[in-house]
């Protein structure tokens, strides 16, 4: 609904504000003066007058005949207005509108239809709405716009509101099985002077009394771990954590912990405590153990695979850790992987056998970790608080997984004191070499430990992620009342980057076609997949709104024009190189479908269809940073996608190519198979073409649209929006 459409309905929803308090009815009463009971209750109580209370839904008027659906939390009912039972009351109906909260009262009757109905003899304003509710959201809006505005998200979403009261069911059942095993549940700091428990960047505040700085707790196992020092054997936490760090389909910056510390024991037994957590949770709240996650059926029910870190990656990658004798002779090992030359990038501040051992393992193995598993044995490099094992090398620590993300991290505890001193002198020399996260030393833990500290078992789950597994959501976000996002002013103001050293776009092609421009972003931390069912739904509303398009009418679009424009004067036959826009909207009007590639492809391709405007996507991995819209060489060769031989430019094509290649060609009309989207991908960085007679604006909104739908169906987070002009 556009903006001044919704101004010209909160005007009209004012008038009625005005002339309901002439009428002496006071529009937000602190109460109603019913008796009220639930809609649920009402539904079975035919035949009895009582009073319901709710928020009107749908509106039909016949006459002198109002039909109406209220809604309450427990459910919905349909309300029957009579001008001849209501009189002069039913005139003020006219001032009521969807979206209002009424109490009503009435016998429960049954209508000739068979719909259970409160014919209203008495009724009651209890809050009248200005803005509408939205109309057709259903999920088919702007993906950010719903975690914005969760209030109406959970209105018209009934899954988004069954999936955030599982997240509360989850979490109570969590409480009920630690409370009857004898834990206590106890508070710490959230405001901490030393920040650890973790390996996260921290939030920084400062406190004005005190002028000194306080970090946000990343994580509250060094302060339960003091309550086990002061005699405490069994006690937990459920608490916000904060994590300065970034944003995708399984992190936000804030999200919520469980921890528990458990004297006398050790982490064998914290894998076994883990495992009924959540078969008792799965069972409690779901009735079953079974869960169908992405399209694939896991099982939460004990017991779940066990590998120790090196087995695992024996398991998957064919190569063998344990064989490594020097640092050099692991790099190598690490380099020959299927990994990145961007992430590779990591593996250069590692000083250490474990800590390249650590860099396989979260490049290579965490993402094929599927099935609910536990790790455990990990390096000692990356373990500062955890007991080493028998094979000094490593330490008792585990950590839990599913879906290819880590739902917690877990160990033995450390309790030697002058160990962990060591431990923190070789930490703050990670620190030095370019870890950031590196734990801090924290020398009043050290002074509490040297108290005595019993073998103490910890261990962790992260809340979010359990309720994304235990409901099936693709994102984080969806399992969080709101989420961590990007102010809207910072969202919606495009970055102009002319700068040459950057994203640019060559002088010829700016004195060929002034006012040319594209926009790019980058959506990190993507899950892709072949189909989504909710998405195929989307192309096939959006093909049939086509469908009544003509040839002609797809000619005289102003950005297609402008496109054919453009590549005409570059020389391009028109009538067989067509721009994508036109291409993708002569498949429809030939009664062919849009193209099945990937969630993510798949997704901008119906940008594309949606805005006319070209977009074309990457795998950034792929991409030779930055990238520049130019004018191709004679002879410059590219291997175009679905094509066998490659292709030879001529001079003067436009295309857009990276330090080192050429990525598309005729703007985003062809891409290159080296940079194709696939369901490995985990990086996206997408564009949008412009032209000399295509508005900026509506570059970047084509842009938007595109990279909010492959954030809806892929996940991950979307960055800056940069518009090169």
């Amino acid at each position: 609904m556009s903006i001044s459409r919704l101004e010209e309905i909160r005007k009209i929803r004012l008038g009625k504000l005005a002339k309901l308090r002439r009428l002496g009815i006071d529009p937000y009463p602190p109460q109603s003066s019913l008796d009220l009971t639930s809609v649920v209750k009402a539904r079975d109580a035919e035949g009895q007058t009582l009073s319901v209370a709710g928020r009107l839904w749908r509106w039909r008027q016949h006459g002198q005949v109002i039909f109406a659906d209220l809604k309450d939390s427990t459910g919905q009912i349909q309300l029957l207005f009579q001008s001849k039972k209501l009189a002069d009351k039913f005139d003020v109906l006219k001032l009521f509108d969807v979206g209002d909260f009424l109490a009503v009262s009435g016998e429960v009757i049954k209508t000739s239809a068979g719909e259970i109905t409160i014919d209203v003899d008495k009724f009651e304003l209890l809050s009248k709405s200005l803005r509408p509710l939205p109309d057709d959201w259903h999920g088919l809006k702007d993906v950010e716009d719903r975690f914005r505005k969760r209030y109406l998200d959970l209105l018209v979403n009934p899954e988004v509101k069954s999936r955030l009261e599982v997240r509360t069911k989850i979490i109570s059942s969590i409480r009920e099985f630690l409370d009857n095993k004898g834990f206590l549940e106890v508070e710490t700091p959230t405001l901490q002077p030393i920040y650890g428990g973790g390996f996260a960047k921290p939030f920084v505040t400062h406190h004005n009394v005190l002028d000194c700085d306080f970090y946000l707790r990343i994580s509250d196992e060094m302060y339960l771990k003091r309550l086990i020092v002061g005699g405490f054997e069994k006690v937990y936490e459920i608490t916000k954590v904060f994590r300065n760090e970034g944003v995708d389909y399984d992190h936000n910056p804030e999200f919520t912990m469980f921890e528990a510390m458990i004297a006398f024991e050790d982490y064998e037994y914290g894998m076994d405590l883990i495992e009924e957590i959540f078969e008792h949770s799965a069972k409690k709240v779901l009735g079953k153990t079974k869960i169908n996650f992405q399209g694939k059926e896991l099982d939460v029910k004990r017991p779940w695979n066990r590998y120790k870190y090196v087995e695992a990656i024996q398991k998957f990658c064919q190569i063998n850790p344990l064989d490594w004798k020097t640092l050099a002779e692991a790099k190598l090992a690490a380099k020959a992987l299927n990994i990145s030359s961007e992430k590779l990038k990591g593996l250069e501040k590692t000083s250490k056998i474990g800590e390249v051992i650590a860099f396989v393992f979260e490049e290579v193995v965490e993402e094929k970790l599927i099935e609910p598993t536990i790790i455990y044995d990990y390096p000692i490099e990356i373990s500062p608080l955890a007991k080493k094992c028998s094979d000094p090398r490593f330490t008792q620590r585990f950590e839990m997984f599913a879906f290819g993300s880590e739902l917690g991290n877990n160990y033995t505890e450390l309790n030697d004191p002058v160990d962990l001193y060591q431990r923190f002198v070789e930490e703050k020399k990670r620190e030095k070499a370019g870890f950031e996260e590196a734990h801090q030393t924290d020398y009043d833990y050290l002074e509490a430990i040297e108290h005595g500290f019993p073998p103490t078992c910890g261990i962790a789950i992260g809340i979010d992620r359990m309720v994304m597994l235990f409901t099936n959501a693709p994102s984080i976000k969806e399992v969080i009342l709101f989420p961590t996002l990007r102010p809207e002013n910072v969202v919606a103001k495009p970055k102009t980057s002319p700068s040459t050293k950057d994203y640019s776009i060559s002088n010829e092609v700016r004195q060929k076609f002034p006012g040319i421009s594209f926009a790019y972003t980058i959506i990190k931390g993507v899950k892709i997949k072949k189909l989504e069912t909710e998405l195929e739904k989307l192309k096939k509303l959006t093909v049939e709104s086509k469908k009544s398009v003509t040839l002609a009418e797809v000619s005289e679009i102003t950005s297609i024009r402008n496109y054919r424009t453009m590549l005409k004067t570059t020389g391009v036959d028109t009538g067989s190189r067509r721009p994508s826009p036109e291409a993708l909207m002569r498949r429809i009007i030939q009664g062919k479908n849009l193209y099945n590639i990937n969630t993510a492809v798949d997704a901008y391709n119906l940008a594309v269809l949606e805005t006319n405007i070209g977009l074309g996507g990457f795998d950034l991995a792929k991409v030779s940073q930055p990238v520049v819209l130019r004018f191709s060489r004679s002879g410059e060769e590219m291997h175009l996608l679905g094509d066998e031989e490659k292709t030879k430019t001529k001079d003067g094509e436009l295309v857009y190519a990276d330090t080192d290649k050429l990525l598309t060609l005729d703007l985003n009309y062809r891409d290159i198979d080296a940079t194709k989207i696939t369901e490995k991908t985990k990086d996206v960085i997408l564009f949008a073409d412009g032209g000399p007679d295509i508005s900026p604006d509506d570059v970047v909104s084509a842009l938007k649209k595109g990279a909010s739908y492959i954030q809806k169906f892929c996940g991950g987070q979307v960055g800056e929006i940069i518009l090169v002009q």
